[in-house]
């Protein structure tokens, strides 16, 4: 039975997997739980230490981020699904730099304050997520790649929908070429789309 490496988001948990996980009967599921590590090697290290057979690896936001870093590492790994974890786009087609400029100055703001609410652990994955392109983190990648991107907006986005919308259309432009999946869903995919996803790993790791 084939080892599936399930990577949770920033401030999420592995029972997030569960009804994935239900699923996906054929596989050997394996969902760390990767609070408290904040760093790509400390979360990567800790993922050596799970003694997995060349797993395949699927990642739901920041843990799809690391899902590529894992197979970035191991060439070898038979394949990876990203989950809406792709980074910051190059470009931010419709809008001007000053707009972007001033579309950031107000995340932040409002980044600054939900900070002074979470964990000191949660704080400090947001230099990962900040530091993040899509380009930097999928240069090198050879291993056999889906990148899923969620192509509508969470409720808490939609005071900045123009700069997210504009950022989703930078992200799929960043990843021309490669194998994309555009889902009818918001960021939290796995609690909306969790069948539909299991559909999909299946194929892509059973079929190719």
């Amino acid at each position: 039975m084939r080892d599936l490496l399930l990577l949770h988001g920033a401030g999420g948990t592995p029972a997030q997997f569960e009804r994935f996980i239900a699923e996906m009967p054929d596989f050997h599921c394996v969902a760390p739980d990767l609070n408290g590590l904040t760093t790509w090697e400390a979360m990567l290290d800790h993922l050596e230490g799970l003694k997995l057979d060349n797993p395949a690896v699927v990642g739901s936001s920041l843990g799809g981020a690391l899902a590529i870093y894992w197979a970035k590492r191991h060439p070898e790994c038979p394949g990876v699904v990203n989950l809406d974890g792709h980074g910051h786009p190059s470009t931010y087609p419709g809008l001007t730099d000053a707009e972007v400029g001033s579309w950031k100055a107000k995340l932040k703001e409002l980044f600054d304050e939900m900070a002074k609410q979470l964990p000191p652990e949660h704080v400090a994955l947001r230099s990962l997520v900040d530091n993040s392109s899509v380009r930097e983190l999928y240069d090198g990648l050879t291993a056999p790649a889906i990148a899923v991107v969620a192509m509508e907006l969470m409720p808490a986005q939609e005071p900045f929908a123009e700069f997210f919308t504009a950022a989703r259309k930078g992200v799929l432009a960043d990843l021309a070429g490669r194998r994309v999946i555009e889902l009818p869903g918001d960021h939290g995919l796995l609690g909306t789309h969790s069948s539909e996803i299991a559909n999909l790993v299946r194929r892509f790791l059973l079929e190719g």
